[in-house]
């Protein structure tokens, strides 16, 4: 403005200066308000991360105690909740038949140990035990 324009010359002065100091402030608090709102951001993205990460760690204890044995973690992490409960792939059988067969392969393979540790008078190699477990090969 002009000193015409404002009436005085002194008064378009102290308007000039008045309108350079207010342009300062505003910069000022701009720059305030971006770095308050960077650091929200910030703060915001790590908290989501931990949550995520924390979600994800608990959906595999989950799953390592009820789910899928056989699923990677990066799958696990992906299920719903209600996925890694509903997921019946592993059904453990405690039948009475199942329990007493167990007892019956625990008994026989501790017999087998015995045998082969008493007859050589030394635990021998796995490959030694395997053959004695499963014949000759070593396979089941």
């Amino acid at each position: 403005m002009t000193g015409m324009e404002a009436g005085h010359a002194g008064l378009a002065t102290d308007f000039e200066d008045f309108c350079e100091r207010w342009e300062w402030g505003v910069r000022a608090l701009v720059q305030d308000a971006s770095a308050l709102a960077a650091n929200l951001g910030i703060a915001a993205g790590t908290v989501w991360e931990e949550d995520h990460y924390l979600q994800g760690a608990f959906k595999v204890g989950a799953n390592a105690a009820y789910g899928n044995p056989h699923a990677s973690e990066d799958e696990v992490e992906e299920k719903a909740w209600g996925d890694i409960f509903r997921a019946d792939v592993y059904k453990p059988d405690y039948s009475q038949k199942s329990v007493e067969k167990s007892a019956e392969d625990i008994g026989q393979t501790w017999s087998d140990t015995k045998d082969t540790v008493t007859s050589t008078g030394k635990i021998g190699s796995l490959k030694d035990l395997l053959e004695q477990a499963y014949g000759s090969g070593g396979k089941g």
